[in-house]
């Protein structure tokens, strides 16, 4: 067997493809990649109850622990956080465009503020939702659809037989409206 340091580091040969970078290309180290982030969100909640700590403080180091069981280069690590913590921040509700957002400090922050029940039951539900994520890729058309879409800063909201349609106005709202 190769020795995982080197077949599987970031700017190793064997984990790049000629067109589509270090991982994307990839089948195999992907599905690595994504069993390491698995594996980091279902330890995370023992780690935070059974040494009390803090979701910030249990996923410090979180990465190098999953890399070596999964005989990954270590320098995947910081990138298997990340996604760890990009999982727990949008599950959260702290919308985040990037692994490397400069909003991470206070997406820690506002995680680490919950209490540490709140935390645990948290990455609990990220780990359940993510072990549950369907990874089908959608047919061209809609890829297409989607790029020539404008973008969208929150999700529409479906009209269903409970929610009036978007022109009709809230209770209380004035109901005239100014011409100019």
């Amino acid at each position: 067997m190769p020795d995982p340091d080197l077949a599987n580091a970031p700017d190793s040969h064997t984990s790049r493809t000629p067109d589509s970078g270090p991982w994307a290309g990839n089948d195999e180290l992907g599905h690595r990649l994504r069993a390491a982030v698995q594996n980091l969100l279902d330890s995370l909640p023992l780690l935070m109850e059974d040494l009390e700590l803090n979701f910030s403080d249990a996923l410090v180091g979180g990465g190098e622990v999953v890399c070596d069981l999964s005989e990954l280069h270590p320098s995947w690590a910081p990138l298997i956080e990340a996604d760890a913590l990009r999982l727990v921040a949008d599950t959260a509700g702290l919308r985040t465009p990037s692994l490397f957002s400069l909003a991470t400090p206070r997406m820690i922050a506002a995680v680490d503020a919950q209490p540490p029940e709140v935390q645990q039951a948290l990455v609990e539900r990220v780990a359940e939702r993510f072990a549950d994520h369907d990874e089908h890729v959608p047919n061209p058309r809609s890829l297409g659809a989607v790029s020539r879409s404008p973008l969208q800063t929150a999700p529409a909201t479906p009209i269903t037989p409970t929610s009036p349609p978007a022109s009709t106005p809230r209770p209380g709202e004035d109901s005239h409206r100014r011409s100019r």
